[in-house]
């Protein structure tokens, strides 16, 4: 649950769709000043770090403090801290960061990443299915982190969202366990006030919320690699074809090496419907008795994995 003085949902702005022709996934890691390693997963043309930032440095080696104290009418915070200052909590959730930290002039993320800015944001929402239906590919499945979760959650994307709390101003660690909250670099409002967007997971929700929070709380941060980019138009190497979109009583999967491969396909409410093993190059995948509707195809295999949102019509 939200405590409306520290952080206020937005109505969402209408969602821009970008249909792009697959997703790949190569296992690859990322490792900050500290030495904490991150795996990392892509969604589309943007790499994002698969786990909660950790590190208590920036990458040149300065040190992000922490405190004890309430940062009520601290305007210049730059601080991190882990939840309930417990070490528990650090190795599963990651810290929570001040926005001021982010925005300094030394970079939080390690060399070659950054905080993601709204409209990086946006696109993994709109790459989901929208708002309303991106939680469900985006949070950890089972209730070994969440309080309670809903059996539409698949983790399709890989994200793996994880419900850190935050900490308010006020020296009080909320929503361990509920809420998954993370930082956007974009600021909302005036600077006699600073705040700026995030982005929210709930335990009992599908939804991908946008929100405003206190630029002096804390929350969780995913950090996003450089050469990202949040237009669909440039693609990695072509490992996979699948067509055509939209499809009606089959789809067409071409693979560049052969191979087992498994696919698996979720509906946009993110449940499963159909999952098969591939060995051939060539192969076609009935649809036919699925109804009409929006459908992620996600294939793993030889060391990769695509996932492509098509449309059965």
């Amino acid at each position: 649950m939200f405590n409306t003085a520290l952080m206020t949902p937005l109505k969402k702005l209408l969602p821009i769709f970008l249909l792009l022709p697959f997703v790949v996934v190569r296992a690859q890691t990322v490792t900050d000043i500290d030495g904490n390693i991150y795996n990392t997963i892509t969604l589309g043309t943007q790499t994002w770090m698969q786990e909660n930032l950790k590190t208590t440095h920036y990458n040149n080696g300065i040190a992000i403090p922490t405190t004890l104290l309430d940062t009520y009418n601290d305007s210049t915070v730059k601080y991190q801290w882990f939840y309930n200052q417990d070490t528990t909590n650090l190795n599963t959730y990651g810290r929570l960061y001040s926005w001021y930290s982010l925005v300094s002039n030394e970079e939080v993320c390690p060399i070659g990443w950054h905080v993601p800015s709204q409209a990086e944001w946006l696109y993994v929402s709109n790459l989901l299915g929208g708002d309303s239906l991106a939680g469900y590919q985006m949070k950890d499945t089972g209730t070994a982190h969440w309080l309670n979760t809903e059996s539409a959650v698949s983790n399709a994307s890989g994200f793996t969202g994880l419900p850190g709390g935050f900490r308010g101003n006020s020296i009080v660690f909320l929503g361990l366990n509920t809420i998954a909250n993370f930082w956007s670099a974009t600021p909302w409002g005036s600077n006699s006030f600073p705040r700026a967007y995030c982005y929210n997971l709930q335990a009992a929700s599908g939804a991908l919320l946008e929100s405003v929070a206190v630029a002096n709380c804390g929350l969780s941060v995913r950090c996003v690699k450089n050469n990202s980019t949040g237009t669909g138009n440039s693609l990695p190497v072509e490992f996979v074809r699948i067509f055509p979109d939209p499809a009606a009583d089959e789809i067409n999967i071409l693979f560049k090496e052969t191979g087992v491969y498994t696919v698996t396909v979720y509906n946009s409410m993110g449940a499963l419907v159909l999952q098969k093993q591939l060995t051939d190059q060539s192969n076609q995948v009935a649809i036919s008795f699925l109804p009409d509707g929006i459908y992620l195809v996600k294939i793993n295999g030889n060391g990769f994995a695509v996932v492509r949102k098509i449309l059965k019509n």
